[in-house]
């Protein structure tokens, strides 16, 4: 079975219009970054140690679920359990 084709050529996406070029385009990049709320030295450090403590935690987590794991496997394959 032929697949059918298209007579005016290979479909392809509609690209959007770029009215103003590229040096308008930076000049509202540069509107929305002045609109952009930064947040402070102290929250940004604030927040790095918060995502650093989760990630300790979750390593730990992993660890001691790896651990029990590994106890009962070991257990199993000895035949204690």
């Amino acid at each position: 079975m032929a697949k059918p084709t298209n007579p005016t050529g290979p479909v392809r996406p509609p690209v959007p219009k770029m009215k103003g070029g590229l040096g308008k385009y930076f000049k509202e990049v540069g509107v929305e970054m002045r609109r952009v709320i930064w947040p402070t030295r102290a929250e940004t450090v604030r927040l790095t140690i918060m995502v650093l403590l989760v990630c300790v935690l979750f390593v730990l987590y992993l660890y001691v679920a790896s651990t029990i794991v590994n106890l009962i496997i070991t257990a199993m394959e000895t035949g204690k359990v």
